[in-house]
């Protein structure tokens, strides 16, 4: 197949022989691959950088044939994203955001929209000191949307009623007024502020999706519905979204 250009963000990377890893990208033009980088933990590596977890560069690849690895020739760094690994709720955020990306993009089946919205997440992620949950439900929903499994909450499912949702079917991904609710026994409570979050983060331009206040017990409420969708959604639980909850807890 010989050399392939990308770019690509490391969202997994694994030791390999003595100095070696073998990393997972999310890729622009390629989906989701494994990729050798060859004595790339030497210290004076020109790869030591470009192939540690949640770094973004430009990669020269190569690929002698279809069952091969690919392997790195070069590569360039774009964003390193270090401030991710200076800090434990950094960390836990960005690898549950990475590994959700993991299970959404497949190899040969570019996801360029969830490409972008990791990066922005997780370039946001960098910046901020307290804002992790906010970022972690848009992250959530607006990964819903991109794979077609957003909640429907603009009318009631059972009347058509658009003004007084007030409850969610998160098995369903559907909203409820208070009295068809009552025939639902899965669904749970949705207050108008965090169903106006939702809406806007479904809704909004992509480069808008972040730009929304709401109280602090609004926004856990967020995260924790758009957690449980997108559990839903992928059909099991992320492994590290059990992780990001013990850290999370040690801050309470």
């Amino acid at each position: 197949m010989g050399i392939i250009e990308t770019e690509g963000i490391v969202t997994r990377e694994v030791k390999y022989g003595d100095n070696g890893r073998i990393i997972t990208l999310i890729t622009k033009d390629l989906g989701k691959i494994s990729v050798l980088a060859s004595r790339s933990r030497l210290g004076k590596s020109g790869l030591l950088v470009a192939s540690q977890l949640f770094c973004y560069a430009g990669y020269t690849l190569f690929k002698s044939g279809e069952k091969s690895l690919y392997k790195i020739n070069e590569a360039s760094v774009i964003e390193s994203f270090q401030p991710l690994r200076e800090s434990l709720d950094r960390m836990a955020y960005a690898s549950y955001f990475c590994e959700v990306a993991q299970m959404i993009v497949q190899e040969n089946n570019p996801e360029p929209n969830q490409l972008s919205l990791l990066l922005n997440t997780l370039y946001l992620l960098c910046k901020t000191e307290t804002d992790f949950p906010r970022l972690k439900g848009v992250y959530e929903l607006r990964t819903l949307l991109i794979g077609g499994a957003a909640p429907d909450l603009l009318t009631c499912a059972g009347c058509g009623e658009g003004e007084n949702v007030t409850a969610l079917s998160i098995r369903e991904g559907v909203g409820y007024c208070p009295a068809c609710q009552t025939a639902h026994k899965d669904v749970i409570a949705l207050n108008r502020a965090v169903r106006t979050a939702i809406l806007y983060i479904l809704h909004a331009d992509a480069k808008k999706i972040f730009s929304f206040q709401l109280s602090p017990d609004a926004t856990r409420y967020l995260s924790i519905l758009g957690e449980r969708l997108l559990t839903q959604f992928l059909g099991k639980e992320p492994p590290t979204l059990s992780y990001l909850r013990q850290i999370t807890d040690l801050d309470t």
